[in-house]
């Protein structure tokens, strides 16, 4: 029979075990020549930050790729380019002939993902398009104004506030 203290025993051992788990997985680094490296510090690079978040940065790579099935090779050239180049910041890429054709569409679209916080092209009034969530407070399109304004997660308007036009809006 199972007794309270044997339940939570158990219960705080498995969830040990599962924090070492995580930790440990965390604690290995990938393959500098991985995607996800690869990936990771060309949105270092490009974003000129020197702190991205792990799990963002995989949302973004997964979307990216499902969205272009040539992005992972486009993302290794890129990668090579920059590095046959010496570019070491971003600031060395504005007017770069580096950026044209499919190069620049590549740092773009890598952009777009840290800074939209999504993938793909949304359609307005469909039901369905190619957008693919990546992140909503992580977003780096809130940074710049992060002292001044809020992200806006909640309501700012009572219970409903939607229902009624504002009184600016004139009735017919």
């Amino acid at each position: 029979m199972l007794s309270r203290r044997n339940l939570l025993i158990s219960g705080a051992a498995l969830t040990g075990f599962a924090v070492l788990r995580s930790a440990l997985s965390w604690a290995s680094e990938p393959n500098e020549s991985s995607d996800s490296a690869i990936f990771f510090k060309l949105s270092l690079l490009l974003t000129s930050r020197k702190h991205l978040s792990p799990v963002v940065a995989q949302r973004a790579l997964h979307g990216l790729v499902t969205e272009d099935a040539q992005f992972l090779q486009n993302m290794r050239q890129l990668s090579t380019a920059m590095t046959h180049e010496n570019i070491t910041s971003a600031d060395q890429l504005y007017g770069h002939p580096l950026m044209n054709g499919s190069f620049g569409d590549t740092a773009k679209k890598i952009l777009s993902a840290w800074y939209l916080g999504y993938t793909g092209t949304p359609v307005p009034l469909r039901a369905s398009d190619s957008t693919r969530f990546v992140t909503y407070t992580d977003a780096l399109a809130y940074a710049p104004t992060l002292d001044a304004t809020v992200i806006p997660t909640y309501s700012r308007g009572r219970t409903n506030y939607w229902v009624q036009p504002p009184v600016t809006i004139k009735n017919d």
